[in-house]
């Protein structure tokens, strides 16, 4: 599987991802993980409901994103699910199925099942950066780490 991909579908999927997850496109590409969720995300979508998600993209960062998110992505009773299930991986590496209520509705695919999608997803899970921790058994802070004082949050104030 390729690593990098330059397609408009992809940087759509990046754009929609960075307003959902709050991080910028590049810190998404930056965790290593992006070719992989735009893998996963394509194999469990139908051709005309993926194109029917990302063809939202060319609004994010022009206008109100977040009315956009709310109104456009998550209170739609297609798109919504997708959205939260893309948080998810975003944030925890693991694809999280969609409902059996979605899959009737929509179309199933056999790759809708839960998995993490891969050891690196795992420790480059947003959840890490947002509580200022890290993976246990995965990356560890180093010797001394508990006398330092914890990092501030992300958005914080200085």
């Amino acid at each position: 599987m390729k690593t990098h991909d330059d397609t408009p579908e992809f940087n759509a999927f990046l754009t929609v991802s960075a307003a959902l997850t709050g991080y910028s496109s590049a810190e998404l590409q930056g965790t290593g993980c992006a070719g992989e969720y735009w893998h996963q995300f394509r194999q469990v979508l139908p051709a005309e409901i993926l194109n029917e998600f990302l063809s939202h993209s060319d609004k994010l960062g022009k206008q109100d994103d977040d009315r956009i998110m709310r109104q456009t992505y998550l209170s739609d009773k297609c798109l919504g699910p997708l959205s939260r299930t893309l948080i998810q991986l975003w944030y925890t590496g693991q694809w999280v199925p969609l409902s059996q209520e979605w899959r009737e509705s929509y179309g199933a695919s056999r790759f809708d099942v839960v998995k993490i999608i891969s050891t690196r997803s795992y420790k480059e899970g947003l959840v890490w950066d947002a509580i200022g921790a890290h993976p246990q058994g995965a990356k560890q802070q180093g010797f001394g780490a508990w006398g330092l004082e914890p990092p501030k949050q992300r958005g914080a104030g200085k």
